[in-house]
Protein backbone atom coordinates (compact mmCIF):
# COMPACT_ATOMS: atom_id res chain seq x y z
CA UNK A 1 0.00 0.00 0.00
CA UNK A 2 0.94 3.63 -0.33
CA UNK A 3 2.86 4.62 2.69
CA UNK A 4 1.14 8.29 2.84
CA UNK A 5 -1.06 7.56 5.91
CA UNK A 6 -5.04 8.50 5.86
CA UNK A 7 -6.83 8.99 8.72
CA UNK A 8 -10.30 7.30 7.07
CA UNK A 9 -13.82 7.64 8.54
CA UNK A 10 -15.48 4.49 8.08
CA UNK A 11 -19.42 3.68 8.78
CA UNK A 12 -19.44 0.56 10.60
CA UNK A 13 -23.32 -0.76 10.81
CA UNK A 14 -22.79 -3.52 8.41
CA UNK A 15 -20.56 -5.27 11.41
CA UNK A 16 -23.98 -4.74 13.38
CA UNK A 17 -26.02 -7.50 14.38
CA UNK A 18 -25.92 -10.66 11.83
CA UNK A 19 -23.23 -9.27 9.52
CA UNK A 20 -24.02 -10.94 5.78
CA UNK A 21 -22.71 -10.38 2.54
CA UNK A 22 -21.83 -6.50 3.03
CA UNK A 23 -20.89 -6.49 6.12
CA UNK A 24 -18.33 -9.45 5.19
CA UNK A 25 -17.14 -6.96 2.65
CA UNK A 26 -16.00 -4.54 5.39
CA UNK A 27 -14.73 -7.23 7.38
CA UNK A 28 -12.25 -8.27 4.83
CA UNK A 29 -11.00 -4.83 3.82
CA UNK A 30 -10.50 -3.87 7.22
CA UNK A 31 -8.34 -7.06 7.88
CA UNK A 32 -6.62 -5.89 4.93
CA UNK A 33 -5.78 -2.70 5.94
CA UNK A 34 -5.02 -3.36 9.27
CA UNK A 35 -1.45 -3.95 8.99
CA UNK A 36 -1.28 -0.52 6.70
CA UNK A 37 -0.13 2.46 7.40
CA UNK A 38 -3.92 4.09 8.40
CA UNK A 39 -6.07 5.04 11.14
CA UNK A 40 -9.22 3.66 10.88
CA UNK A 41 -12.28 5.41 12.66
CA UNK A 42 -14.92 2.31 12.36
CA UNK A 43 -18.26 4.73 13.40
CA UNK A 44 -21.24 2.39 14.59
CA UNK A 45 -24.56 2.97 15.68
CA UNK A 46 -24.65 2.48 19.39
CA UNK A 47 -22.21 0.38 20.93
CA UNK A 48 -19.20 -1.58 18.75
CA UNK A 49 -19.47 -5.55 18.00
CA UNK A 50 -17.24 -7.96 19.48
CA UNK A 51 -15.79 -8.04 16.44
CA UNK A 52 -11.73 -9.66 16.11
CA UNK A 53 -10.96 -7.76 13.35
CA UNK A 54 -11.78 -4.24 15.41
CA UNK A 55 -9.42 -5.69 17.69
CA UNK A 56 -5.87 -4.23 15.91
CA UNK A 57 -4.20 -1.18 16.55
CA UNK A 58 -4.77 0.60 13.83
CA UNK A 59 -8.70 -0.08 14.17
CA UNK A 60 -10.48 2.70 16.68
CA UNK A 61 -14.19 1.87 16.67
CA UNK A 62 -16.39 4.50 17.55
CA UNK A 63 -19.93 4.17 19.20
CA UNK A 64 -22.09 7.04 18.76
CA UNK A 65 -25.12 7.81 20.64
CA UNK A 66 -27.66 4.90 22.72
CA UNK A 67 -28.28 2.74 19.56
CA UNK A 68 -31.93 4.83 19.50
CA UNK A 69 -31.16 7.15 16.01
CA UNK A 70 -31.59 5.43 13.26
CA UNK A 71 -31.39 5.62 10.05
CA UNK A 72 -30.42 8.86 8.14
CA UNK A 73 -30.63 10.82 11.69
CA UNK A 74 -27.70 9.18 12.96
CA UNK A 75 -25.98 9.28 10.07
CA UNK A 76 -26.52 13.27 9.84
CA UNK A 77 -26.31 13.75 12.70
CA UNK A 78 -23.68 11.68 14.82
CA UNK A 79 -21.70 10.51 12.20
CA UNK A 80 -21.00 13.50 9.86
CA UNK A 81 -20.81 15.52 13.04
CA UNK A 82 -18.02 12.98 14.85
CA UNK A 83 -16.42 11.96 11.29
CA UNK A 84 -15.80 15.97 11.13
CA UNK A 85 -14.90 16.48 14.71
CA UNK A 86 -11.81 13.88 14.33
CA UNK A 87 -10.66 15.39 11.27
CA UNK A 88 -10.93 12.25 8.40
CA UNK A 89 -9.31 12.37 5.56
CA UNK A 90 -11.71 10.69 3.58
CA UNK A 91 -14.76 8.73 4.87
CA UNK A 92 -15.55 5.33 3.28
CA UNK A 93 -18.99 3.85 2.95
CA UNK A 94 -19.51 0.24 2.38
CA UNK A 95 -23.14 0.50 1.97
CA UNK A 96 -25.00 2.78 -0.64
CA UNK A 97 -25.30 5.38 1.44
CA UNK A 98 -23.04 8.00 2.50
CA UNK A 99 -23.02 11.43 5.24
CA UNK A 100 -24.43 13.75 3.15
CA UNK A 101 -23.84 17.04 5.44
CA UNK A 102 -20.14 15.58 5.69
CA UNK A 103 -17.85 18.08 4.28
CA UNK A 104 -14.75 15.67 3.34
CA UNK A 105 -13.99 13.42 0.44
CA UNK A 106 -16.54 10.26 0.59
CA UNK A 107 -16.17 6.92 -1.38
CA UNK A 108 -19.28 4.84 -1.42
CA UNK A 109 -20.25 1.27 -2.50
CA UNK A 110 -23.12 0.50 -4.59
CA UNK A 111 -23.07 -2.70 -5.09
CA UNK A 112 -26.37 -3.36 -7.20
CA UNK A 113 -29.40 -0.85 -7.88
CA UNK A 114 -31.82 -3.30 -7.22
CA UNK A 115 -33.83 -0.58 -4.97
CA UNK A 116 -34.65 0.97 -8.92
CA UNK A 117 -34.61 -1.92 -11.15
CA UNK A 118 -36.83 -4.08 -8.86
CA UNK A 119 -39.14 -1.72 -6.89
CA UNK A 120 -41.81 -4.52 -6.05
CA UNK A 121 -39.10 -6.16 -4.02
CA UNK A 122 -38.91 -3.06 -1.34
CA UNK A 123 -42.55 -1.62 0.59
CA UNK A 124 -43.21 1.57 -0.74
CA UNK A 125 -42.09 3.53 1.74
CA UNK A 126 -39.34 1.57 2.32
CA UNK A 127 -38.26 1.48 -1.16
CA UNK A 128 -38.96 5.91 -1.98
CA UNK A 129 -36.45 6.18 0.98
CA UNK A 130 -33.97 3.98 -0.22
CA UNK A 131 -33.54 5.31 -3.49
CA UNK A 132 -33.35 8.97 -2.19
CA UNK A 133 -30.82 8.60 -0.28
CA UNK A 134 -29.02 6.01 -2.20
CA UNK A 135 -29.17 8.58 -5.23
CA UNK A 136 -28.44 11.97 -2.86
CA UNK A 137 -25.46 9.70 -1.90
CA UNK A 138 -24.30 9.11 -5.13
CA UNK A 139 -24.28 12.86 -6.27
CA UNK A 140 -22.17 13.85 -2.80
CA UNK A 141 -19.48 10.61 -3.43
CA UNK A 142 -15.98 11.54 -5.06
CA UNK A 143 -15.97 8.20 -6.02
CA UNK A 144 -18.08 5.16 -6.55
CA UNK A 145 -17.39 1.72 -6.04
CA UNK A 146 -19.00 -1.47 -8.15
CA UNK A 147 -18.28 -4.81 -7.78
CA UNK A 148 -18.80 -5.82 -11.50
CA UNK A 149 -19.45 -4.48 -14.64
CA UNK A 150 -23.23 -4.82 -14.71
CA UNK A 151 -23.67 -3.02 -11.92
CA UNK A 152 -21.05 -0.14 -13.46
CA UNK A 153 -23.21 -0.27 -16.82
CA UNK A 154 -26.81 0.44 -14.45
CA UNK A 155 -25.16 3.07 -12.81
CA UNK A 156 -24.26 4.20 -15.93
CA UNK A 157 -28.01 3.71 -17.11
CA UNK A 158 -29.79 5.33 -14.10
CA UNK A 159 -26.74 8.17 -13.83
CA UNK A 160 -25.16 8.89 -16.28
CA UNK A 161 -23.53 11.94 -14.41
CA UNK A 162 -22.28 10.02 -12.29
CA UNK A 163 -20.71 7.19 -14.72
CA UNK A 164 -17.33 8.94 -14.97
CA UNK A 165 -16.83 8.36 -10.75
CA UNK A 166 -17.92 4.63 -11.12
CA UNK A 167 -14.79 2.22 -10.57
CA UNK A 168 -15.08 -1.22 -10.91
CA UNK A 169 -13.51 -3.55 -8.32
CA UNK A 170 -14.60 -7.23 -7.56
CA UNK A 171 -15.01 -8.82 -4.17
CA UNK A 172 -12.95 -11.43 -2.92
CA UNK A 173 -13.84 -15.31 -2.46
CA UNK A 174 -13.94 -17.50 1.14
CA UNK A 175 -10.74 -16.59 2.74
CA UNK A 176 -12.41 -15.48 5.68
CA UNK A 177 -14.76 -18.55 6.18
CA UNK A 178 -13.33 -21.02 8.47
CA UNK A 179 -11.13 -23.62 7.03
CA UNK A 180 -13.15 -26.47 4.73
CA UNK A 181 -14.11 -29.44 7.31
CA UNK A 182 -14.05 -32.62 5.95
CA UNK A 183 -17.30 -33.69 3.85
CA UNK A 184 -18.20 -36.82 5.37
CA UNK A 185 -17.97 -35.02 8.87
CA UNK A 186 -20.19 -31.87 7.62
CA UNK A 187 -22.81 -34.48 5.91
CA UNK A 188 -22.93 -36.12 9.51
CA UNK A 189 -23.64 -33.06 10.98
CA UNK A 190 -26.15 -32.00 8.47
CA UNK A 191 -27.67 -35.68 8.39
CA UNK A 192 -27.12 -35.31 4.42
CA UNK A 193 -27.93 -38.99 3.50
CA UNK A 194 -28.63 -38.33 -0.58
CA UNK A 195 -27.62 -35.18 -2.88
CA UNK A 196 -27.36 -32.30 -1.35
CA UNK A 197 -28.34 -29.04 -3.06
CA UNK A 198 -27.43 -25.45 -1.56
CA UNK A 199 -28.97 -22.34 -2.14
CA UNK A 200 -27.14 -19.12 0.17
CA UNK A 201 -28.22 -15.25 0.01
CA UNK A 202 -31.06 -13.46 1.99
CA UNK A 203 -34.60 -14.69 0.12
CA UNK A 204 -36.00 -12.06 -2.14
CA UNK A 205 -38.50 -11.73 -4.91
CA UNK A 206 -36.34 -11.76 -7.30
CA UNK A 207 -34.23 -14.39 -6.42
CA UNK A 208 -36.90 -17.02 -7.44
CA UNK A 209 -36.82 -19.57 -4.31
CA UNK A 210 -40.24 -20.73 -5.45
CA UNK A 211 -39.06 -21.66 -9.24
CA UNK A 212 -35.94 -23.48 -6.98
CA UNK A 213 -38.61 -24.93 -4.81
CA UNK A 214 -40.50 -26.69 -7.63
CA UNK A 215 -37.77 -27.43 -9.51
CA UNK A 216 -36.58 -29.90 -6.47
CA UNK A 217 -40.10 -31.48 -6.05
CA UNK A 218 -39.25 -32.52 -9.93
CA UNK A 219 -36.11 -34.04 -8.83
CA UNK A 220 -37.18 -35.67 -5.46
CA UNK A 221 -38.66 -38.29 -8.52
CA UNK A 222 -35.40 -38.62 -10.01
CA UNK A 223 -33.48 -38.59 -6.54
CA UNK A 224 -35.65 -39.87 -3.58
CA UNK A 225 -33.08 -39.19 -1.21
CA UNK A 226 -32.15 -35.37 -2.29
CA UNK A 227 -32.54 -32.54 0.38
CA UNK A 228 -32.35 -28.79 -0.49
CA UNK A 229 -31.24 -26.19 2.26
CA UNK A 230 -31.86 -22.61 1.92
CA UNK A 231 -29.55 -20.08 3.73
CA UNK A 232 -30.52 -16.65 4.25
CA UNK A 233 -33.46 -14.58 5.78
CA UNK A 234 -36.86 -14.29 4.65
CA UNK A 235 -36.89 -10.53 3.07
CA UNK A 236 -39.63 -10.96 0.50
CA UNK A 237 -42.07 -8.08 -0.04
CA UNK A 238 -44.97 -8.97 0.53
CA UNK A 239 -44.10 -11.93 2.63
CA UNK A 240 -44.13 -15.49 1.00
CA UNK A 241 -44.94 -18.08 3.38
CA UNK A 242 -42.30 -20.57 2.27
CA UNK A 243 -43.00 -23.06 4.84
CA UNK A 244 -46.63 -23.16 3.24
CA UNK A 245 -45.18 -23.21 0.00
CA UNK A 246 -42.86 -26.44 1.21
CA UNK A 247 -45.52 -28.70 2.76
CA UNK A 248 -47.76 -27.81 -0.43
CA UNK A 249 -45.03 -29.51 -2.72
CA UNK A 250 -44.93 -32.51 -0.40
CA UNK A 251 -41.47 -31.29 0.37
CA UNK A 252 -41.27 -31.41 3.97
CA UNK A 253 -38.86 -34.06 4.72
CA UNK A 254 -36.74 -32.87 1.92
CA UNK A 255 -36.47 -29.04 2.40
CA UNK A 256 -34.65 -27.00 5.16
CA UNK A 257 -35.21 -23.29 5.64
CA UNK A 258 -32.01 -22.66 7.68
CA UNK A 259 -32.96 -18.56 7.40
CA UNK A 260 -28.96 -17.25 8.88
CA UNK A 261 -26.35 -19.28 9.53
CA UNK A 262 -23.47 -18.51 11.07
CA UNK A 263 -19.93 -19.21 9.50
CA UNK A 264 -19.04 -22.58 10.62
CA UNK A 265 -22.42 -23.36 9.49
CA UNK A 266 -22.67 -22.19 5.91
CA UNK A 267 -18.42 -23.67 5.81
CA UNK A 268 -20.49 -27.20 6.82
CA UNK A 269 -22.98 -26.60 4.24
CA UNK A 270 -20.16 -25.31 1.39
CA UNK A 271 -18.48 -28.73 2.67
CA UNK A 272 -21.35 -31.03 1.92
CA UNK A 273 -22.76 -29.87 -0.98
CA UNK A 274 -23.63 -31.41 -4.07
CA UNK A 275 -24.21 -28.15 -6.36
CA UNK A 276 -24.99 -25.13 -5.24
CA UNK A 277 -28.42 -23.15 -6.93
CA UNK A 278 -28.66 -19.41 -7.42
CA UNK A 279 -31.31 -17.93 -9.56
CA UNK A 280 -31.45 -14.21 -9.22
CA UNK A 281 -33.07 -12.40 -11.76
CA UNK A 282 -31.06 -9.52 -10.74
CA UNK A 283 -27.54 -9.38 -9.15
CA UNK A 284 -24.56 -7.02 -8.64
CA UNK A 285 -21.66 -10.11 -8.12
CA UNK A 286 -22.80 -13.11 -6.16
CA UNK A 287 -20.49 -13.39 -3.37
CA UNK A 288 -22.28 -16.98 -2.24
CA UNK A 289 -21.25 -18.54 -5.60
CA UNK A 290 -17.92 -17.29 -5.63
CA UNK A 291 -17.34 -19.05 -1.95
CA UNK A 292 -19.11 -22.27 -3.42
CA UNK A 293 -16.75 -22.32 -6.46
CA UNK A 294 -13.90 -21.53 -4.44
CA UNK A 295 -14.53 -24.29 -2.21
CA UNK A 296 -15.37 -27.03 -5.01
CA UNK A 297 -19.01 -26.96 -5.19
CA UNK A 298 -20.30 -27.15 -8.99
CA UNK A 299 -22.62 -24.15 -9.53
CA UNK A 300 -25.89 -24.04 -11.63
CA UNK A 301 -26.70 -20.62 -11.94
CA UNK A 302 -29.11 -17.85 -13.80
CA UNK A 303 -28.32 -16.63 -17.46
CA UNK A 304 -29.44 -13.07 -15.75
CA UNK A 305 -26.31 -10.77 -14.76
CA UNK A 306 -24.41 -10.02 -12.99
CA UNK A 307 -24.71 -14.17 -12.36
CA UNK A 308 -24.90 -15.12 -16.13
CA UNK A 309 -21.84 -12.67 -16.75
CA UNK A 310 -19.62 -13.62 -14.41
CA UNK A 311 -20.13 -17.20 -13.57
CA UNK A 312 -20.92 -18.41 -16.87
CA UNK A 313 -17.02 -20.29 -17.74
CA UNK A 314 -17.93 -22.07 -14.29
CA UNK A 315 -21.60 -23.11 -14.16
CA UNK A 316 -24.59 -24.60 -15.99
CA UNK A 317 -26.89 -21.51 -17.12
CA UNK A 318 -30.50 -21.09 -16.90
CA UNK A 319 -33.78 -19.25 -17.09
CA UNK A 320 -34.35 -18.40 -13.58
CA UNK A 321 -37.80 -18.60 -14.68
CA UNK A 322 -37.60 -22.43 -16.13
CA UNK A 323 -38.18 -25.02 -13.26
CA UNK A 324 -37.87 -28.03 -16.01
CA UNK A 325 -34.92 -26.43 -17.15
CA UNK A 326 -33.20 -25.74 -13.70
CA UNK A 327 -34.14 -29.22 -12.94
CA UNK A 328 -32.73 -30.59 -15.71
CA UNK A 329 -29.21 -28.80 -14.97
CA UNK A 330 -29.31 -29.79 -11.35
CA UNK A 331 -30.01 -33.60 -12.46
CA UNK A 332 -26.85 -33.44 -15.25
CA UNK A 333 -24.44 -31.85 -12.47
CA UNK A 334 -25.41 -34.98 -10.07
CA UNK A 335 -25.06 -37.64 -12.34
CA UNK A 336 -22.68 -36.59 -15.06
CA UNK A 337 -19.03 -37.25 -12.90
CA UNK A 338 -16.80 -35.82 -15.98
CA UNK A 339 -19.13 -32.43 -15.89
CA UNK A 340 -18.87 -32.09 -12.26
CA UNK A 341 -15.51 -32.28 -12.51
CA UNK A 342 -15.07 -30.11 -14.96
CA UNK A 343 -17.41 -27.65 -13.28
CA UNK A 344 -15.25 -27.84 -10.10
CA UNK A 345 -12.52 -27.25 -11.78
CA UNK A 346 -13.56 -24.13 -13.70
CA UNK A 347 -15.14 -22.66 -10.38
CA UNK A 348 -11.54 -23.10 -8.40
CA UNK A 349 -9.79 -21.42 -11.48
CA UNK A 350 -12.14 -18.46 -11.45
CA UNK A 351 -11.97 -18.30 -7.74
CA UNK A 352 -8.31 -17.83 -8.14
CA UNK A 353 -9.13 -14.53 -10.28
CA UNK A 354 -10.56 -12.85 -7.47
CA UNK A 355 -8.72 -12.01 -4.42
CA UNK A 356 -9.67 -9.69 -1.27
CA UNK A 357 -6.26 -8.32 -0.59
CA UNK A 358 -6.51 -6.80 -4.46
CA UNK A 359 -9.83 -5.61 -3.33
CA UNK A 360 -8.75 -3.94 -0.30
CA UNK A 361 -5.48 -2.23 -2.35
CA UNK A 362 -7.54 -1.18 -5.22
CA UNK A 363 -10.15 0.29 -2.78
CA UNK A 364 -7.48 2.01 -0.43
CA UNK A 365 -6.00 3.76 -3.54
CA UNK A 366 -8.86 4.96 -4.70
CA UNK A 367 -9.42 6.62 -1.38
CA UNK A 368 -6.05 8.27 -1.69
CA UNK A 369 -7.25 9.50 -4.78
CA UNK A 370 -10.40 11.21 -3.54
CA UNK A 371 -7.98 13.27 -0.69
CA UNK A 372 -6.17 14.65 -3.64
CA UNK A 373 -7.77 17.94 -6.03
Amino acid sequence: MDAERLVVGIDGRELLGRPTGTGRYLRNLLRHWSDGPDTLLVYFNGLAPAEPVLEHRSIRPRPLGDGRAHGVVWQERLLAQAARADGVDVFFSPAYSCPLSLDRPRVTAVHDLSFFAHPQDFGYLDGLRRRLLVAASIRASRFLLVCSEFTRRELARLFPDAAGRARHVPLGPDDDLPPSPRRSAARDRLKAGGPYLLTVGAILNRRCLPVLLRASARLCRRHPRLALDVVGDNRTHPPTDFAALVVALGLEERVRLSGFVEEAGLADRYAAADVAVFLSEYEGFGLPALEAAARGVPLVVSREPALGEIFAEAALVVDPQDEGAVADAIDRALRDASLRERLVDAGRALARRFSWADTARRTRRLLLEATRP
